[in-house]
């Protein structure tokens, strides 16, 4: 099964399709503070790794397509 595009060498894709949310980071606070919200959806969250330092560690999603 494949998730995402394996060509994609960027995220300049159109927000509103899936392949755009088929990998998602989430950094997060001390304690896992921060965000609670749905993957992908959350401030805190980047469809590309996180470019400052995350004290509560860096959550990861992959979806595959159902």
């Amino acid at each position: 099964m494949i998730a995402g595009n394996a060509m994609a060498r960027s995220r300049d894709i159109d927000h509103s399709l899936a392949e755009y949310e088929a990998f998602s980071f989430r950094c997060w606070n001390k304690n896992f503070g921060g965000d609670i919200g749905t993957p992908s959806e959350g401030p805190n969250d980047t469809p590309y790794l996180p470019n400052k330092p995350c004290p509560g560690g860096i959550r990861s999603n992959i979806y595959f397509p159902s």
